[in-house]
């Protein structure tokens, strides 16, 4: 008995000592920035303003470490009506993003084809994901 419970301390005491690694998902949200963009997109610029969206996404994916999601989908009944998830680590990550070559490449080459474009700023309450 003495024994079990000696090993038991040990095993908590070794599992105290060293730090845990945290998922993306149990990360504090506190410091990110989460926008949500509401576009309605020329019906008849669809097709060419996904693409540019397609590309815009991937190359931020790729080259910003501080881009921690980008997710676009359009609404099933008005595809014209898209909406862009964004999730950055940080502020300076968001503003980094901004002044990039390929975001600036996406702005000028979608400006005529945007309607509308609304940015909603958020407040996380819990942001979750799974490995891909």
């Amino acid at each position: 008995m003495s024994r079990a419970l000696t090993l038991r301390a040990s095993l908590l005491m070794l599992s105290l000592s060293y730090p845990c690694s945290r998922s993306a998902a149990q990360e504090p949200t506190q410091a990110r920035v989460v926008r949500l963009a509401e576009l309605e997109i020329d019906q008849t610029q669809i097709e060419n303003y996904k693409a540019a969206l397609r590309e815009e996404i991937a190359t931020s994916i790729r080259l910003e470490p501080g881009i921690l999601t980008l997710y676009a989908v359009a609404l099933k009944e008005n595809p014209t009506q898209v909406r862009i998830f964004e999730t950055y680590a940080d502020v300076a990550a968001y503003r980094a993003h901004l002044e990039t070559s390929h975001f600036k490449r996406y702005k000028a080459a979608t400006q005529g084809m945007v309607k509308s474009l609304k940015l909603l700023e958020t407040d996380p309450i819990m942001l979750g994901a799974k490995g891909q």
